[in-house]
């Protein structure tokens, strides 16, 4: 199996992924060099990949990377997480989604039009999801936090970085009665309901959020 290691550096941080005659996929633009006997391509995607791919706002080409050697990926302000997958199925937050092993499946998932529409998301709302046995690299601008859930987890804010896909996702008020929702001056929350995992990232690193302040200037 591939392996994955997070380096940083002057306060950045990048994945380096070491192949023995095995396969990587990444999305797209993430390389930043290669050591080593590996090629690149990119699959065709079906016109159903193509569709899933505009809707999401997500990369359409995801390369993939074979042979044996290392593989370097583009650093960030943020940070990286890497999940062992063990025949489950996970539901990623868009740009969440930054490499793979070869043997997991990658797809879009949809949420209800209702939801994402009083989510603040659109009419459509699609994200990536990953299914198999193996490894799965996510950005996120903070560090992480596994999140086990058996009943319901509520959050205002985009904290969440991906689910299983056990997980249904609503979209609920915080108070019981619509006068003391518009008392209170709170939004609606996101609610995750069921039994299974959250990655969660509530604090991001204080130089991203600087990064960010700065871009909206």
């Amino acid at each position: 199996m591939a392996s994955f290691e997070i380096v940083e550096r002057e306060g950045m941080h990048w994945v380096k992924a070491n192949l023995d005659q095995e396969e990587l996929r990444a999305e797209a633009g993430a390389l930043s060099y290669i050591e080593g006997d590996i090629t690149v391509d990119s699959p065709i995607p079906t016109y159903r990949q193509f569709l899933a791919a505009m809707l999401a706002e997500e990369s359409l080409m995801r390369p993939r990377y074979r042979g044996t050697g290392s593989v370097y990926l583009e650093p960030t302000l943020g940070g990286f997480h890497v999940i062992d997958l063990d025949d489950d199925e996970w539901i990623f937050e868009a740009g969440s989604y930054w490499a793979s092993e070869g043997d997991i499946q990658i797809s879009a998932h949809c949420e209800s039009m209702w939801t994402s529409l009083w989510a603040g998301d659109g009419l459509l709302k699609f994200r990536t999801k990953v299914r198999g046995t193996g490894k799965v690299v996510v950005r996120t601008p903070g560090p992480v936090e596994a999140v086990a859930v058996n009943g319901s987890y509520r959050t205002e804010g985009r904290i969440v970085v991906g689910r299983t896909s056990s997980l249904a996702y609503k979209v609920r008020r915080p108070t019981r009665r619509l006068i003391d929702y518009v008392l209170a001056g709170e939004t609606f929350l996101k609610s995750f309901e069921g039994d299974g995992k959250l990655l969660t990232c509530p604090t991001p690193y204080w130089r991203m959020r600087l990064q960010e302040m700065m871009r909206t200037r």
